[in-house]
């Protein structure tokens, strides 16, 4: 089945290959493509620690791969690792390292991240612009 709908990713071959920007809608995600996030996080003074697992839950291979969710507050970030961190407040974009640029069907892989700020739990999961379930 061909993709052919206009979106602000990146469409090749009919294929949805990048993120949508944070808060956007997605009514139409390509079948096959399904993912589950594990979000823990471990609070002190000022700001907090979390590690969050990327779960490939469909049948189609994330590559390359963006993950996107929102703070819920004023939360800032101060490191990410295993992965590009890009941040633009309340928003933060992750792109796949160098040696691990796809996720694969039954597969995950885990990022983590140093926060400023209350130690709340971030919003709207997104990889590739698809919806994740969060735990």
């Amino acid at each position: 089945m061909r993709f052919l709908r206009r979106l602000s990713g990146i469409v090749v071959a009919g294929l949805l290959l990048a993120a949508l920007p944070a808060g956007t809608a997605q009514a139409d995600v390509p079948p096959g493509y399904a993912c589950a996030v594990t979000y823990a996080s471990t609070g002190w003074g000022t700001g907090f620690q979390a590690d969050v697992t990327i779960s490939n839950t469909g049948t189609r291979t994330f590559s390359p791969w963006i993950l996107q969710f929102v703070f819920p507050g004023s939360q800032t970030l101060a490191a990410g690792w295993n992965g590009t961190f890009t941040a633009t407040p309340p928003s933060v974009q992750v792109t796949g390292p160098s040696y691990h640029k796809s996720i694969d069907p039954g597969t995950s892989f885990g990022i983590g991240f140093n926060a400023n700020g209350a130690n709340d739990q971030p919003t709207s999961f997104t990889v590739n612009g698809v919806p994740c379930t969060v735990s």
